[in-house]
């Protein structure tokens, strides 16, 4: 894989709040929305990730300086602080929600997450757990990765097509489950791939952190060459 390769820039959040002490990476409102406002001061346009399945599946080129916003979990702040900036900004996202954690503290309801997909938002599967699927038997993989997709579709009335990976691990097992299973892409995180190019079922993200604000660090991150500036790990 040549590191000088243009790869989409799919820029991965997790809580936009306030910090709190669960260690879960957060980014405050204020940043997030200097964020946003440097994508659409830039002019970079925020695509879903079924265009970039469209794309993928029909072998075409999507062109530069587009991006595609991402969510992994489904926090409560997803639905009460992000996606009402995101809304102002008129910009597309995918939130990956974990069935087993919906309407727990913290978190998402369901009633939330069909409102924003009745809003264009895609919700995209976590798996039913959020499991570090490596580590997951084989004879529990299909309740991850299927029967979580059955859940939310089953709530949403909506086919789920995208699943992220936690933490961003898979192997080449569980590639094949989500393959079969209907899904159209599948997100990690700065994991490598034996696929050639592009894998659609291992998308790599960019973590957007605090400390990314309008300037240069955010810059190199929708260049769509960040892998010159990371590290990227096995995929498990």
């Amino acid at each position: 894989m040549s590191r000088l390769r243009y790869y989409l820039p799919i820029l991965g959040y997790h809580r936009i709040g306030r910090f709190q002490s669960d260690h879960v990476p957060t980014v405050t409102p204020e940043a997030f929305e200097r964020q946003l406002s440097f994508i659409a001061r830039h002019r970079y346009q925020v695509v879903g990730l079924d265009v970039v399945a469209d794309a993928l599946e029909r072998g075409t080129r999507l062109p530069r300086r587009q991006t595609v916003i991402t969510f992994d979990d489904g926090y409560e702040e997803t639905y009460t602080i992000a996606w009402p900036l995101l809304k102002r900004f008129g910009f597309s996202s995918t939130v990956f929600i974990t069935p087993g954690e919906i309407g727990t503290p913290g978190f998402m309801t369901w009633e939330q997450a069909v409102e924003m997909s009745r809003d264009g938002v895609l919700i995209g599967s976590h798996t039913m757990h959020h499991s570090y699927l490596p580590s997951v038997p084989e004879e529990k993989l299909p309740y991850e990765l299927v029967e979580s997709k059955r859940v939310i579709e089953a709530h949403l009335h909506l086919p789920v097509e995208y699943i992220s990976y936690p933490i961003g691990g898979f192997t080449a097992q569980v590639q094949e489950i989500v393959r079969q299973a209907g899904y159209r892409v599948a997100c990690t995180t700065n994991r490598l791939s034996s696929t050639p190019g592009i894998d659609r079922f291992a998308l790599r993200r960019v973590k957007v952190t605090e400390r990314d604000g309008a300037g240069p660090s955010l810059w190199m991150k929708l260049s769509g060459y960040y892998d010159l500036f990371r590290q990227l790990k096995a995929p498990n």
